[in-house]
């Protein structure tokens, strides 16, 4: 893939997630195909609303010759689609913003037992053939749509990656969204932009740029980070 052009980029799940991501990079001039399992119902939140042309296609349509895919799907769906989808993603950018919580049927939510991973590695297994990175994990739709739209470049976006190749590729697209990217070191140094991280405070935080370089500095989990940027 090269850097600095037009991605072709699938984005897998119509939500809010996929929806404000997929409006960002198609302003961004990418070539953005959404992957839905009933594209004809696609709308995008009221928030979103803005003359943009929102490609929606079926999952197999939109990952076919895609160089990245964003995985905006709850993560119990990860696995899943990692066991019909991975071959055909071989050699792509994979991008989980995903996280492993869990809904029970009284409303409670807990986190799934990782034994003793990040997200990120955990989806890096999955996908063999594919390049994975972290990213988008601690914003909600709304202020990733809003923020990014309304204060370019204020704000910053934690991200993981393991190699140089695509911590670049996932820097671009999280400057197209309008955040600054703060590269938070491997995916196995991930923690800071998981559930209990110190970037993911309750959903609701906001980092200027310096400000997640100084909480990543100051925080129980980034002692061994030596390639952030």
């Amino acid at each position: 893939m090269t850097m600095g052009l037009p991605h072709r980029i699938a984005i897998v799940g119509a939500g809010l997630i996929g929806s404000a991501l997929a409006g960002h990079l198609v302003l961004a001039g990418d070539k953005v195909t959404i992957g839905a399992r009933r594209p004809d119902a696609f709308t995008p939140p009221d928030y979103q609303q803005e003359d943009i042309d929102y490609p929606v296609r079926t999952i197999e349509e939109a990952i076919d010759g895609a160089e990245v895919a964003i995985l905006a799907i709850p993560n119990a769906g990860v696995a899943p689609f990692a066991e019909v989808y991975r071959d055909r993603l071989a050699g792509a950018v994979i991008i989980d913003p995903s996280n492993p919580f869990l809904w029970h049927d009284d409303g409670v939510m807990t986190l799934k037992d990782l034994g003793g991973k990040t997200s990120g590695t955990v989806t890096a297994e999955l996908f063999p053939k594919s390049s994975v990175a972290r990213a988008f994990s601690h914003q909600l739709a709304e202020t990733l749509w809003l923020r990014g739209r309304r204060e370019p470049g204020r704000w910053g976006i934690g991200y993981a990656a393991d190699d140089n190749d695509t911590a670049w590729i996932t820097a671009e697209i999280i400057t197209q969204t309008g955040f600054a990217p703060i590269r938070v070191g491997t995916l196995a140094h991930s923690a800071p932009i998981d559930p209990g991280g110190v970037l993911f405070p309750g959903l609701l935080g906001l980092f200027s740029p310096q400000g997640m370089r100084m909480t990543l500095d100051k925080g129980p989990l980034t002692g061994e980070l030596a390639c952030r940027t």
